[in-house]
């Protein structure tokens, strides 16, 4: 179910008045709960994407609304022309398709981990397929994964249920940012459980803009990227 940015939606609402006389329309952003990026605490949006992306349209004076929701459902609104942009994702073939991604506005440190010792899950291991393995569904991770004809077969659709695959043993590995994991086992109190992890690698993230809404905005892109790079805040912080 959606959730609507209630810090966003008060900026909306102070904005949107000024703006409807210079006939600038509502720009429409969904995202996904992913700690530290974006994500809902104590009824209160917050993270460090939240906080550019806050920058960038108050540095363009240019009103939006933004939802939460999952990756599949926000990313299928994209394509069907529900949604302007999303965030934050990775630049993709199959993506570039259907939008193009801002400058990036954080980056993934993705690592394996699993609940006993390490496994040699790398695709040049001839024996990979045989280990069971999950990362959150629809996200950048499990598009990967799928990709590489690992054995996915979880769809967990947030990364405490992802986390919670890997403690009850129903896969062997997860894939998941190493920001996101620890604030799992912080929730989950098993900062005491040993858990080892190996490191997969970075991924850059941006803000998905469907190609309908730059057809109609030509110079919105780079003027949103213009904005957002002033706008740089910690990748590892708390609002």
């Amino acid at each position: 179910m959606l959730k609507l940015l209630a810090q966003i939606t008060l900026f909306i609402g102070i904005s949107c008045a000024a703006f409807s006389v210079l006939g600038k329309d509502l720009i429409r952003l969904a995202t996904h709960e992913a700690y530290p990026y974006h994500y809902i605490e104590n009824d209160r949006v917050k993270g460090s994407v939240i906080r550019q992306i806050k920058c960038a349209f108050n540095r363009l004076e240019t009103p939006y609304r933004a939802e939460f929701s999952d990756w599949v459902d926000v990313e299928l609104r994209l394509r069907t022309g529900k949604l302007d942009a999303i965030f934050a994702v990775a630049e993709s073939a199959v993506r570039s398709e259907f939008g193009e991604v801002s400058v990036p506005v954080a980056a993934k440190h993705l690592y394996w981990y699993f609940a006993g010792n390490k496994i040699n899950i790398k695709t040049t291991n001839p024996l990979y397929q045989r280990y069971k393995v999950a990362a959150e569904f629809g996200s950048d991770e499990w598009l990967a994964l799928k990709r590489a004809s690992y054995n996915v077969k979880m769809k967990p659709r947030s990364a405490s249920a992802l986390v919670k695959l890997l403690i009850s043993h129903e896969v062997d590995a997860i894939l998941l940012d190493e920001h996101e994991f620890e604030h799992e086992i912080s929730q989950l109190r098993l900062q005491d459980t040993a858990f080892s992890r190996t490191e997969y690698g970075t991924i850059d993230l941006g803000v998905l803009f469907s190609k309908a809404f730059l057809n109609d905005r030509p110079t919105f892109l780079d003027a949103f990227n213009t904005a957002v790079s002033n706008c740089i805040v910690p990748n590892n912080g708390k609002q």
